[in-house]
């Protein structure tokens, strides 16, 4: 058996090869990098902000228009459901002249009285679907406004849409209406009666034994900011309860008379 060479101490040992530099980002890199991510970032925090403004923005503006047609459609309800004057539960329809059966100040008056059966019938109420209703702007946000919160900033100096029911149409002591108020951020209201010709700002049923044909309300919303103003918002309702003097009118007409 063979035995290995013995080593000498004195042997040089093997050369090393010299190891090769661990890879690492310059300054330069770094700098770049970093601008790159900064630029990322910006899109993203625009495009995230970008959505969230339109989001609220939408919603505010859905919310607006949710609460004008809740308003449109009790003035709507209210006209279409007009009595005829003169009875048990009605009064006349006049412009000048209106019922003690309201008292109190509510603001600046917009329609007369309305004897009208857009009550809601239920269980917990005594009263019938025949009610007194009258429309008033009542300066500033009445608190309690319908949604008001979640509605955009009110105008300054405008006005809020109250609606003023009476249910008890025989009181028997001091009778309290309810004030519901409807609609904020209102300039002007106005309210014209057609007369079977043309539309008229005035109206006595007490004189005329008649209701008008048709009632067109109109809403002047008040500008946001320095913009102008919206266009105003017009609703026309058919009356369709009709007087014995305007059946004989209509017959009169019809006839040739």
């Amino acid at each position: 058996m063979r035995r290995a060479a013995p080593v000498s101490r004195f042997a040089r040992p093997a050369p090393r090869r010299p190891r090769r530099p661990r890879a690492a980002f310059t300054l330069l890199e770094l700098i770049i990098a970093t601008a790159i991510g900064a630029v990322v970032l910006l899109v993203i925090q625009t495009t995230f902000f970008g959505a969230l403004r339109l989001h609220n923005t939408t919603h505010a503006r859905i919310e607006q228009d949710r609460v004008l047609e809740r308003a449109l459609g009790f003035i709507r309800r209210d006209f279409a459901g007009i009595l005829l004057p003169g009875g048990t539960l009605s009064g006349e329809f006049q412009t000048s002249e209106f019922s003690s059966l309201t008292t109190g100040s509510y603001g600046e008056r917009i329609t007369p009285d309305i004897f009208t059966s857009s009550a809601r019938i239920d269980g917990w109420s005594p009263f019938s679907e025949a009610q007194m209703v009258a429309y008033y702007l009542a300066d500033g946000d009445t608190t309690g406004t319908v949604a008001a919160s979640r509605t955009p900033a009110v105008p300054a100096g405008s006005k809020t849409l109250v609606r003023v029911v009476t249910r008890n149409l025989l009181p028997v002591q001091e009778n309290a209406p309810d004030e519901v108020p409807l609609l904020p951020g209102v300039a002007s209201a106005t309210v014209f009666y057609h007369d079977g010709t043309g539309w008229t700002d005035f109206w006595d049923s007490a004189t005329s034994s008649t209701l008008p044909r048709a009632v067109k309300f109109s809403l002047q919303m008040a500008a946001v900011g320095a913009g102008d103003p919206p266009a105003p918002i017009e609703i026309v309702i058919p009356i369709t309860a009709t007087t014995t003097t305007t059946q004989t009118e209509t017959a009169e007409a019809e006839a040739g008379l």
